[in-house]
């Protein structure tokens, strides 16, 4: 059924049913209602950080990669951001996660700072 919904019918302690556009009234007992998830992107527009839609209208979400990666050197999203449907814990072990891969990152990064003066025989290597 194609039909809009215009309202919900109900009693003072239940619902009765579905009214819908064309003024026909399906009843009902339950209703479930699905939500559309967006990730919070304030502020983040300048990092050019490409987005993607969920299927069937689920929501908007940050494309990543292992551990929160980007496209975008140097820039991890974590949690609901990348996975809407995260709660609390799910989200937090992501940006652990995100945190343990960007320290890896700057570790490699200072690593090889280090060799490449040592080749050139820098004193503060």
């Amino acid at each position: 059924m194609d039909t809009p919904v215009a309202e919900i019918e109900s009693t003072e302690d239940a619902i009765t049913g579905v009214r819908l556009a064309d003024g026909q009234v399906v009843p009902r007992a339950v209703i479930a209602v699905a939500t559309t998830m967006l990730a919070r992107t304030d502020g983040l527009a300048a990092l050019g950080l490409p987005m993607e839609d969920l299927p069937h209208g689920m929501g908007r979400r940050f494309v990543t990669g292992p551990a929160g990666t980007t496209s975008v050197r140097g820039v991890w999203v974590a949690g609901n951001a990348t996975d809407l449907t995260a709660q609390v814990g799910a989200a937090a072990a992501a940006g652990a996660l995100a945190g343990a891969h960007m320290n890896a990152d700057l570790a490699t990064a200072d690593t090889a700072a280090a060799l490449a003066a040592s080749r050139r025989g820098d004193a503060a290597a």
